[in-house]
C-alpha cells in the first residue's frame, strides 16, 4: 500500500482531555471544530477556555461508559498487562460521520479514587479509509438491493430526511426500512449500525 495515499487520506484528530471530576482541561482546533458543528455553530473560535466548551451528551455518555466499565472489571484485571480501557461511539452531523475513541488512563493501575484522564480522540470517519465491502455485508445480513440504497447515504450521515428525498420516498418509509435492516444485522441504533458496518 501506498504510504503517501494513507497519509493524505488521514487528518489532524480532534482530542479533549478530561479530569477525573469530569471537566475539560484540554482541546485542539480539531475538537473545537466538532463541538461547534455539533452545537450548530458556524464559526469555531479558537480561543475559549475549556471550562466554557458546550459538551454534547455523547461525549459525556462516552465518558460515563469508560468510567462503569473500569468499576465493574475486577481488580485483579483492571489494565493487566498494560491493557488501557477504550470504547467507541460514531456521530453523524452535517452529512459526515464522525468516530470518537476514548481512553481509561489512571495515574495509579490500582485506583479509581486517585486521579485519572480520559483523552477522546475524534477522526472523521472515510468510507475509502475502511474499505467497505458493501456487497458482502449485504450477503451476510440478507439485505435487498433497496436496503442497501438507505445504507450508503447513512455512512456519510445523512439524515432520514435526507435519505427519503435522494431516494424519493417518505421519511417514514425510510423510519421502517431502517428497523428491519436493525433487526435483521441484531443491533438496536443507528450508531450501532454504523459500528458494524465500518467494522464489518
Amino acid at each position: 500500500m501506498d504510504l503517501l495515499a494513507v497519509a493524505t487520506k488521514r487528518t489532524v484528530p480532534g482530542i479533549l482531555v478530561f479530569n477525573h471530576r469530569k471537566k475539560p482541561e484540554f482541546f485542539n482546533q480539531g475538537a473545537l471544530d466538532f463541538l461547534s458543528m455539533l452545537s450548530g455553530a458556524k464559526t469555531a473560535s479558537s480561543k475559549k477556555n475549556a471550562r466554557q466548551l458546550n459538551i454534547p451528551k455523547v461525549i459525556f455518555g462516552l465518558y460515563d461508559s469508560l468510567v462503569e466499565n473500569f468499576k465493574s472489571t475486577p481488580q485483579p484485571q483492571r489494565l493487566s498487562n498494560g491493557r488501557m480501557f477504550t470504547q467507541t461511539v460514531l456521530v453523524s452531523v452535517q452529512e459526515a460521520t464522525f468516530c470518537c475513541r476514548g481512553f481509561f488512563i489512571l495515574e495509579r493501575h490500582d485506583s479509581i479514587k486517585k486521579a485519572f484522564h480520559i483523552m477522546i480522540l475524534i477522526e472523521k470517519v472515510s468510507a475509502q479509509r475502511y474499505e467497505v465491502d458493501l456487497e458482502k455485508f449485504r450477503e451476510r445480513f440478507n439485505l435487498t438491493s433497496r436496503q442497501l440504497e438507505i445504507v450508503k447515504p447513512l455512512m456519510t450521515g445523512a439524515s432520514n430526511k435526507e435519505i427519503a428525498n435522494k431516494l424519493c420516498i417518505s421519511e417514514d418509509t425510510i423510519k421502517g426500512h431502517l428497523k428491519h435492516i436493525m433487526r435483521q444485522t441484531g443491533v438496536s441504533s443507528r450508531t450501532e449500525l454504523l459500528s458494524m458496518i465500518f467494522q464489518h
